[in-house]
């Protein structure tokens, strides 16, 4: 949530372009998902 709330700020104050913003988040939620399902996925792998 405090994520949410300081890309709404940079966007308002000019600091950032909405794409800026939404691609920075589409990175965040990639690069969450792949330290969530890595070792999982490598688990398989080495089986």
């Amino acid at each position: 949530m405090p994520a949410a709330l300081v890309a709404v700020e940079r966007m308002q104050s000019g600091a950032h372009y909405p794409s800026d913003v939404a691609a920075g988040a589409a990175i965040g939620l990639v690069t969450a998902w792949l330290v969530r399902r890595l070792p999982q996925l490598e688990l398989r792998v080495w089986r």
